[in-house]
């Protein structure tokens, strides 16, 4: 669903539509999503590699609490943000999302709104993401929002890789002012396999997987066909993000 691969100031000059499927995978990461989240509060990747590296100990990872007595966070509050909220909900005792695109009329029950920007990240105790990749949003999490946050919170980003500074996550991981970070997306994609954060012992990885499910693997491209039917028999795609001339 994001279109931050396609260059739309160029389809915009040429007359060209672009098109796009804006809801196909959200029930798949907003789970994917408070999944890992889960992960992380419960220690799960943590645990997982103690064991397998010989050591039984359930203290090792650091301090445990309750989700019930956590605060999670959401950078953005469009369809996937809601879904991850709706899921999350059970588990945690707070949900506060920051996003000033959407009007107050239109934001949605069982999420508080935090103010700023600022606010969500001292507030959450863990924050996931769920922004698109534009040049406002770009390394948007960096060292002084991470440095608002709770000493032992947590970082997801399903979103974009872009969104996140590496550096100032890695020294946030190094420094102990985050407990861990679940990261499904890096910039660029695959990452360099030297890259620091695929080896660090407080971080869990995905390859870029949230999105998918045979469902919505089935959805997505079936929409995507029915954009260029419609296409072919209107002239213009049901779904799109440039209104082409052509």
């Amino acid at each position: 669903m994001g279109v931050d691969a396609v260059d739309l100031e160029a389809a915009r000059e040429h007359g060209v539509w672009v098109a796009y499927v804006p809801d196909a995978c959200v029930p798949e990461v907003g789970v994917h999503a408070v999944a890992m989240a889960l992960a992380l509060v419960r220690h799960l990747p943590f645990y997982d590699r103690a064991v397998r590296e010989g050591r039984w100990d359930y203290e090792e990872p650091g301090v445990l609490h309750r989700p019930t007595h956590l605060t999670f966070g959401l950078l953005g509050c469009g369809r996937i943000a809601r879904q991850a909220g709706a899921s999350a909900a059970p588990s945690f005792g707070r949900v506060l999302a920051y996003d000033p695109y959407v009007p107050a009329e239109n934001w949605p029950d069982g999420i508080e709104r935090a103010p700023n920007i600022e606010t969500l990240f001292r507030d959450s105790d863990v924050i996931s993401l769920h922004a698109p990749i534009v040049a406002e949003t770009r390394h948007i999490v960096d060292t002084a929002l991470l440095a608002r946050m709770k000493p032992g919170s947590y970082l997801v980003n399903a979103a974009r890789g872009g969104l996140v500074d590496p550096d100032a996550l890695l020294n946030a991981l190094d420094s102990g002012q985050l407990a861990g970070a679940a990261l499904d997306v890096f910039e660029p994609e695959p990452p360099d396999m030297n890259d620091p954060l695929l080896h660090h012992a407080r971080v869990m990885v995905t390859p870029h997987a949230a999105y998918y499910s045979v469902e919505g693997d089935e959805e997505g491209r079936g929409r995507a066909v029915h954009n260029i039917i419609d296409f072919a028999r209107c002239g213009r795609p049901n779904d799109f993000v440039v209104a082409g001339t052509k």
